[in-house]
């Protein structure tokens, strides 16, 4: 499988090398260097130390357009050799994304994806949920996790002013080098929105989730909560909703607890800036079905033309429904970093990122928290169509 994504990426990469000229055809990349100093890239418990890290990522992607649809496919791969202790670290990526537009009023989206990593914050690092909405299961980082899934979305706009939308989603994640129990999770979520004036949008989420475990009892939940969209001026803007969630498990019980995911964000001539929170139904190969909370930020500043600065943070603390004797644990993050545009195609720069992880009683004796941090100098060359 690791061959399928690489050879995805270097697909990609060779056509956009190659120049595709068709004009519903386009292809680019990138390929990034870097080399710094980290520890315990893995949130082990014990860490023997800090080691050199030297490491790239070949990304490559191709899109077919047309006026009616949208056809992109992605592939990355990236690789992290850490030259004491904890050897290389792989980490694979390959998506496919479509976008139809149907009618003047229905419209349809979906995507295929596969994700073979020791770190899914190495991809999903800019929010709270990836990129497929899902919430990132911070509790596996450091454990070989491997997960394919598929997700569609159908949207019709019967008017100006109002939108249903509905859409299936299905994953299966494995771990194959841990005991962690591995797990599938499907479900269906769908919703109405209605412009209520210039600034303000009303309506309603609702989702079902089934988890079916291999170590645990399958679990359901339910989700129905009230949406809101205000737009305060043409810079900042809430998106959230509030609601119930029912949790449901075979060993468990049945529970209730309020849900909610919000974001607020701001987009400034110079800069970006987001602040995101949530309390849903998360899936993972810690206890099965899991109620995560969840808080983070991210800005983005533009010092100049051709230089900017970012920083992201998340705090997240996870409590599994899915077995009684699973604890709570407790993770957070901070990163950043700076990059600057030399040309049109190569820019450089450093980042950094802090990891830090409460295990709580899954340690049976001593510290339960662990940290691990990496730092390093940065340089990417894009090929192919700039985006």
């Amino acid at each position: 499988m690791k061959r399928v994504l690489l050879t995805t990426a270097l697909a990609a990469s060779a056509l956009a090398a190659n120049g595709v000229q068709a004009q519903s055809i386009t292809a680019g990349g990138s390929i990034d260097g870097r080399i710094g100093y980290g520890s315990n890239p893995y949130l082990q418990l014990n860490s023997p130390g800090g080691t050199g890290i030297g490491g790239g990522t070949l990304t490559g992607w191709l899109q077919s357009r047309s006026e009616t649809s949208q056809t992109r496919l992605t592939g990355i791969a990236d690789l992290s050799q850490n030259f004491r202790y904890y050897g290389l670290a792989e980490n694979y990526q390959a998506t496919l994304d479509h976008r139809q537009t149907i009618s003047n009023r229905l419209s349809a989206s979906g995507r295929l994806r596969y994700q073979d990593s020791i770190n899914a914050r190495n991809f999903d690092n800019s929010g709270l949920a990836g990129e497929s909405g899902t919430i990132v299961d911070l509790l596996s980082i450091g454990q070989r996790t491997r997960t394919y899934g598929a997700d569609g979305t159908l949207q019709w706009t019967p008017t100006s002013r109002d939108s249903f939308y509905i859409g299936p989603q299905y994953s299966h994640t494995t771990y194959p080098s841990t005991a962690i129990s591995d797990f599938e999770q499907y479900g269906l979520s769908a919703g109405y929105l209605r412009q209520v004036n210039a600034r303000m949008k009303l309506g309603v989420d609702t989702s079902l989730q089934r988890v079916k475990s291999d170590a645990f009892a399958s679990s359901t939940s339910y989700n129905a909560a009230l949406r809101l969209v205000y737009d305060f001026n043409e810079i900042w803007q809430f998106d959230g909703n509030v609601g119930i969630i029912f949790q449901k498990s075979g060993i468990g019980g049945t529970t209730s607890t309020p849900g909610f995911s919000a974001q607020l964000c701001g987009k400034y001539p110079r800069y970006r800036v987001c602040v995101q929170g949530s309390r849903q139904s998360a899936a993972s190969g810690f206890g099965g079905l899991r109620t995560d909370n969840r808080i983070g930020a991210n800005v983005t500043y533009d010092l100049s033309a051709r230089s900017s600065v970012n920083f992201a943070a998340v705090y997240d603390v996870s409590e599994s429904r899915g077995l009684s004797i699973i604890p709570k644990q407790k993770y957070w993050e901070l990163s950043g970093g700076y990059s600057r545009t030399l040309t049109d195609r190569l820019s450089a720069g450093f980042s950094g990122r802090y990891q830090h992880r409460d295990y709580g009683s899954l340690v049976a004796g001593g510290d339960s928290t662990v940290s691990g941090y990496a730092a390093t100098l940065d340089i990417a060359y894009k090929f192919g169509r700039l985006e």
